[in-house]
């Protein structure tokens, strides 16, 4: 009986040695892929002095066809009234986050990817 349990210990333990390196350099490459999209979102509006509409659904686009986010889940909260130079634009992008570990036993972290960015406008009209 004891053998039983070492072999499937040593399963779990197998498992979870194998498969994590692997979930969290894809969940890295996740928010790096929110941090850039956000980036040039975020350079983009500043000229333009609002997250346009046309700007938010780019976000989404690019995140859903280059990185294959669920356009469904993703939420963007961003200053979509017009702001003059000197004042500032915000913009939050909030998606789910996969696993890290393939077993749910132990500590996932934070289920989702939250992203903030806050830039001067330089919208002169």
């Amino acid at each position: 009986m004891s053998e039983i349990l070492a072999k499937w210990m040593m399963i779990f333990i197998a498992i979870t040695i194998i498969f994590t390196p692997l979930l969290a350099y894809t969940d890295s490459l996740h928010r790096e892929a929110v941090d850039t999209v956000l980036h040039q979102a975020t350079k983009e509006a500043s000229l333009k002095g609002q997250f346009t509409t046309d700007i938010i659904n780019g976000m989404k686009d690019s995140l859903e066809q280059d990185y294959n986010f669920d356009r469904s889940e993703i939420e963007i909260v961003a200053t979509t009234s017009l702001t003059s130079r000197g004042g500032y634009l915000e913009c939050t992008v909030t998606t789910p986050r996969g696993p890290i570990f393939i077993l749910n036993i132990f500590n996932q972290g934070p289920s989702e990817i939250e992203r903030k960015s806050k830039i001067m406008s330089e919208y002169t009209g």
